[in-house]
C-alpha cells in the first residue's frame, strides 16, 4: 500500500485490435463466397463488444443477432458447440443459458486466443452449422497465418 492508505492497481487487458477483427470478417466473407453460402459474422472484444460485422447480402435477418450471441458465448473459451457439450451433463446451467441476454449454444461461435488469453470471439451464422463453423474456423487459421510470417 502507498502512503494514505491507498494502493497502486495497475490493469492490463489485451483485445482483438480493429485491424485483426476487421481481417477475420474479411476472411469469412471470402469463404463464404468460396462455399457460395451468404452468411453474417461479428467480431467481439473481450467484453462483448462488437468490433466488426458483416450481413452478406440474402442472409437471413435472423443472423445478425445470432452471430452476435454466438461470438459473446465463445468468450467463455470454447467454441459453442464444446460449450455445449460441456454443458450437456448439467442441465441446470444448460437451462440457465436460456436466460442469458445475447449468448446462445448454436455452432458457429470461436473464441480468439492469444498468447494463452481470450482476446475477443467471433460469430458466423446464416448457413447450415457445419458450413458456420467451417467459415469461422477458416477465418481463424488465415489470420494465424498471416500472424506467424
Amino acid at each position: 500500500m502507498e502512503s494514505g492508505g491507498a494502493m497502486k492497481l495497475t490493469f492490463s487487458t489485451e483485445s482483438v485490435s480493429s485491424a485483426a477483427a476487421m481481417a477475420l470478417v474479411s476472411a469469412a466473407v471470402n469463404k463464404a463466397m468460396d462455399m457460395n453460402v451468404a452468411i453474417a459474422v461479428a467480431v467481439v472484444d473481450t467484453e462483448g463488444q462488437l468490433k466488426a460485422f458483416h450481413r452478406m447480402d440474402k442472409t437471413p435477418v435472423v443472423a445478425v443477432d445470432a452471430v452476435q450471441a454466438k461470438a459473446r458465448a465463445a468468450l467463455m473459451g470454447l467454441s459453442t458447440e464444446e460449450l455445449g457439450e460441456a454443458l450437456s451433463d448439467n442441465l441446470p446451467i444448460l437451462l440457465s443459458m436460456v436466460t442469458l441476454r445475447d449468448v446462445t449454444l448454436l455452432g458457429g461461435g470461436l473464441p480468439i486466443h492469444h498468447g494463452g488469453a481470450v482476446i475477443g470471439a467471433i460469430g458466423v451464422g446464416g448457413a447450415l452449422t457445419e458450413q458456420d463453423v467451417a467459415i469461422a474456423e477458416a477465418a481463424l487459421a488465415s489470420v494465424t497465418r498471416a500472424d506467424d510470417k
